[in-house]
């Protein structure tokens, strides 16, 4: 017989982990494969733009605190699948996470490298005040204190924005973009939710 564990009660085994804490999905129904892209371009689905509304419903179900792994479930009726434009699709929307992860590093490197350099200007005026008493007479004291105190204020604001802001946005389309992207039936999925209900 195996040694209890010290800390654990008797007969007491620890709680098996639940699906959500393994893996979460994403599950978006579709009537067509058009849903996927933007209503408004006609192009053909190679260089269609991806549909803002998909945007939206991937992010209002994007978990605050993630766990595990993400899955992309697109549940579209039988008769209207093809392997082939899945495949297609699944590549569209890999580009699409890598641009948009891509174009948030850019924005957030500039933003950190703009509110850096304004903390630069910031601090040198400062020293400047102190290093040259001769400019502290009210004019220039005024003049100069406020231009120290705005480009501070506006620096740690592009930092601030940059570590926050810009790095929620980073997060959500980095997870996007390491997500699993499946499509089933929809009678599938159908017949399991009637099959589950049947056993309540």
């Amino acid at each position: 017989m195996e040694e209890q564990k010290k800390g654990e009660p008797a007969g007491q085994k620890p709680a098996p982990k639940t699906v959500s804490e393994v893996l979460q999905t994403a599950q978006i129904a579709l009537d067509t494969y058009d849903d996927i892209f933007s209503d408004f371009d006609p192009s053909p689905y190679e260089r269609r733009l991806i549909s803002d509304d998909l945007l939206k419903e991937l992010h209002r179900r994007y978990p605050e605190a993630p766990l595990g792994d993400l899955t992309i479930t697109f549940t579209m009726p039988h008769s209207l699948r093809s392997e082939k434009v899945e495949a297609l699709v699944k590549k569209r929307l890999k580009d699409y996470f890598k641009f948009r992860l891509k174009g948030m590093e850019k924005l957030r490197e500039e933003k950190m490298r703009k509110g850096a350099v304004r903390l630069a200007i910031g601090i040198a005026l400062s020293l400047l005040l102190i290093v040259f008493p001769q400019l502290d007479v009210l004019p220039v004291l005024t003049t100069v204190s406020v231009l120290i105190w705005y480009v501070l204020w506006t620096g740690f604001e592009y930092i601030f924005e940059a570590a926050r802001r810009l790095s929620k946005k980073h997060a959500f389309y980095d997870r996007l973009l390491r997500a699993q992207c499946n499509f089933v039936d929809q009678e599938e999925v159908v017949r399991s939710i009637t099959t589950s209900s049947s056993y309540r």
